[in-house]
């Protein structure tokens, strides 16, 4: 069984996106790119791409969406793979990881990056402001935030959305609201609910311009729950993160994913980055890092499976030898080495002109070296020397037979 790609993220929030950029496209003359894939299954950027996630320091601030958007058009130019969809198992066993999807999707690679965040998102972004509002700011703004909002009489029901650890906020809750609203809790993970506290994970909030109720999956079914307004209790996932994923038999960390200082897990070939991580503090300059020496990690793991000798990642870390005159970074591209297109075939085809007119085709990480030299009666000498050129312009990267 061969593989898909050689990293595949988990989540596109800011981790998630700088570690797919940073293992396809690496700051060396002549790197070679990994194969990648991005799984999202909200909308690209996570929670910095809701309103009010800034970039601050003591005297500026930049836009998360700003941010954002400039990641994304890294990830569109360097034709970064997108899957729309939810991850709910990772394979970590033997070489190959298998990531399957919700959709029924099964993509396989040699390393896997989770940078899942700390709760699954759906489309919240849609009815921000709309019906849907968020616990933020500090214990003494959620005291007052609750008060506002509970003075308030919600005929249709007010839903109070969380992990586990939102439990902390219920008797307060139901202290302020002097049965004044119908209330319901939903606590997103497995497990038996009661009257007022519903088990599940929410799949969606729906409403006609306005939030008007939500859709939970509970062990019984979709459920369909109508309401007033929402209340997102974003520091009970911060205490304890709810995502549906699991690795193997088992759920991957309890809480939190716990990493070494180069974003590696207790598995080797998963890494982890960002919210989901445990230790430090949550920000967006955390989790940036935290993506790009996640990404970074993974590609020297692939390296290593690749070419059983570790990259020179010059530009990031310092290396310490003497250069003799023939140095090259480029390992020996052994002829069983599987060519994969990281780019447009016809930027390929422009690239080298009509003497290498069709070579693109064959490119598709199916075909080794040897095998396309074949077929298209080639000089293997000289195919390695244009596969080379191919590589310092990071359109093509090189995949390997899985030998199980």
């Amino acid at each position: 069984m061969g593989y898909d790609y050689d990293v595949i993220v988990v989540g596109g929030g800011p981790a998630g996106l700088n570690a797919a950029i940073r293992a396809r496209w690496v700051k060396r003359y002549k790197a070679i790119p990994c194969s990648t894939l991005l799984i999202e299954n909200s909308y690209p950027g996570g929670l910095a791409s809701w309103r009010g996630c800034l970039f601050t320091g003591p005297s500026w601030k930049m836009e998360g969406k700003d941010i954002v958007r400039r990641l994304l058009k890294d990830v569109e130019g360097l034709n970064i793979g997108v899957h729309q969809g939810r991850v709910n198992r990772i394979n970590s066993k033997g070489e190959i990881k298998e990531v399957f999807t919700s959709d029924g999707k099964v993509f396989r690679s040699l390393a896997v990056i989770i940078a899942a965040g700390i709760k699954v998102l759906v489309n919240e972004r849609d009815y921000l402001g709309r019906g849907l509002e968020v616990t933020s700011m500090g214990y003494e703004f959620i005291v007052s935030h609750l008060k506002r909002v509970l003075s308030q009489d919600w005929k249709a029901r007010l839903v109070v959305v969380g992990s586990e650890k939102v439990r902390n906020l219920i008797p307060l809750i139901q202290a302020l609201n002097h049965n004044r609203s119908p209330l319901l809790f939903v606590i997103e993970g497995d497990g038996e609910g009661s009257e007022d506290v519903v088990r599940g994970w929410v799949e969606r909030y729906w409403g006609d311009g306005q939030l008007q109720g939500i859709t939970v999956r509970t062990t019984k079914g979709l459920r369909k729950i109508r309401c007033g307004k929402v209340l997102l209790d974003f520091n009970s996932y911060e205490l304890s993160p709810a995502w549906r994923m699991k690795i193997g038999a088992k759920e991957f960390g309890s809480p939190f994913i716990k990493v070494t200082q180069d974003m590696e897990t207790s598995v080797p070939g998963i890494f982890a980055a960002g919210d989901v991580t445990s230790g430090g503090y949550n920000s967006f300059a955390r989790a940036v890092a935290q993506g790009m020496a996640a990404g970074l990690s993974a590609y020297r793991y692939v390296y290593y499976k690749k070419f059983g000798t570790y990259p020179i990642l010059f530009a990031y870390r310092p290396t310490d030898f003497q250069v003799p005159s023939d140095f090259e970074e480029l390992p020996p591209l052994d002829g069983d080495l599987l060519p994969k297109s990281l780019t447009d075939g016809k930027e390929i085809e422009t690239l080298l002109g009509k003497k290498w007119a069709g070579l693109s085709g064959s490119l598709s990480g199916k075909l080794s070296i040897e095998e396309i030299a074949k077929k298209k009666k080639l000089n293997f000498e000289e195919l390695k020397k244009v596969l080379k050129r191919l590589v310092e312009k990071k359109m093509i990267t090189f995949h390997i037979e899985d030998k199980r």
